[in-house]
């Protein structure tokens, strides 16, 4: 199992959070960086947490995140 850390909220937070929606491309430079970090998603065991910085983020996305802020979306 992979799990996954990144420097936002979910999108369902309503409680002033920055939040973006996370999609498939993120999803897949994460796994990217987790196998390149040594997960191997066919061994058994614990977990792999793998902790996305604010800086590797950005180089995931190609650029700086766009992020939102529930309350003060229109």
């Amino acid at each position: 199992m992979l799990l996954v850390s990144l420097p936002f909220s979910r999108p369902d937070v309503w409680v002033g959070e920055r939040t973006m929606a996370v999609r498939p491309a993120l999803v897949a430079a994460a796994i990217r960086m987790a196998l390149g970090r040594g997960w191997d998603p066919h061994q058994a065991g614990p977990a792999f947490d793998l902790d996305v910085t604010e800086d590797e983020l950005a180089e995931m996305l190609g650029g700086p995140p766009a992020y939102e802020v529930p309350f003060a979306r229109r």
